[in-house]
């Protein structure tokens, strides 16, 4: 007679601790956002307010005007303070400040980073005013009765809007990029050496060089490879004290140098051969007028 082995069947296994740790699990999460809650209110309120602001690099504003402008205090909450708004506020009111950028620095300091603007250029408008813009076309000054020495005098650029704080406009757009354009490489290539520019044909665009040397610049076509060759041809194969004309051809033929000397010379000449034109009708009439008496 055969054993009978007998087999337990085992209980099914009870879901409620897979409950228990999903009950676990939420609970936690929700620990973990009420603390991130709590945390960023007392951020807001109570935490992290402003004991010292480093400003630097400033000097025709005091730190007082500065924060002024901003509405920054002293024990405000740095993150209650919004820094792009803040950053145009101070700009739009501190003309002088070309740029400036704010950033929190934990725990209790603000870092202020001023850029201040610089007067570059001279702009004449209207027949006889002028207004003073920065490098990047921002007007500092306007309604000026007249040109600022020091700075780059720039002539037929068709101003319009002009007003104190906002970006300068142009009748012609294209002469307003291409003068950015012309500043930033002469800041760049041949700082200091530009004095005046008339782009009053922006085909043919004309600047002074060093006070002393004018250059028929043509167009803005290429204008960073033009001035780095004009300005190395100016001064590594010109006499220091040089005076006359450059014009530039293209890249192929290169430039030319017309000495002021050369250039009166060949005035002077012109004159003689326009008057010696308009004295041999005279002759011819005369002559023919005696004809005529005689007769």
């Amino acid at each position: 007679m055969k054993d009978v082995v007998k087999v337990q069947n085992e209980p099914a296994r009870s879901p409620r601790p897979r409950k228990r740790r999903r009950n676990l699990t939420l609970h936690y999460i929700m620990f973990i956002a009420a603390a991130v809650a709590l945390f960023l209110i007392l951020a807001r309120t109570v935490l992290f307010r402003i004991d010292e602001y480093d400003i630097t690099g400033n000097s025709i504003y005091t730190n007082d005007q500065i924060l002024s402008a901003g509405g920054l205090k002293y024990g405000k909450n740095m993150y209650g303070i919004n820094i792009g708004r803040t950053e145009k506020r101070i700009k739009d009111n501190l003309i002088y400040i070309e740029d400036i950028k704010l950033r929190r620095k934990l725990p209790n300091r603000f870092i202020i980073n001023v850029t201040e603007a610089k007067a570059y250029a001279c702009c004449e408008y209207e027949g006889s005013r002028y207004a003073i813009i920065t490098k990047s076309g921002r007007y500092l000054e306007t309604e000026q009765l007249g040109a600022r020495a020091g700075l780059i005098q720039i002539k037929g650029m068709e101003l319009k809007n002009v007003a104190i704080g906002s970006d300068f406009e142009s009748e012609d757009e294209t002469k307003k990029t291409i003068i950015l354009d012309l500043l930033e490489s002469i800041d760049d290539i041949c700082p200091g050496k530009i004095t005046d520019i008339d782009i009053t044909d922006r085909t043919n665009i004309v600047m002074i060089y060093d006070g002393r040397i004018e250059v028929d610049f043509g167009s803005s076509l290429d204008y960073e490879y033009k001035l780095r060759y004009v300005s190395t041809l100016i001064e590594n194969n010109l006499e220091p004290e040089a005076e006359g004309t450059v014009i530039y051809h293209s890249a192929a033929a290169g430039a030319s140098f017309i000495r002021k000397e050369d250039m009166e010379l060949t005035e002077q000449e012109r004159e003689a051969m326009h008057n010696a034109q308009q004295n041999a009708p005279e002759s011819d009439q005369n002559a023919d007028e005696g004809d005529q008496v005689e007769n």
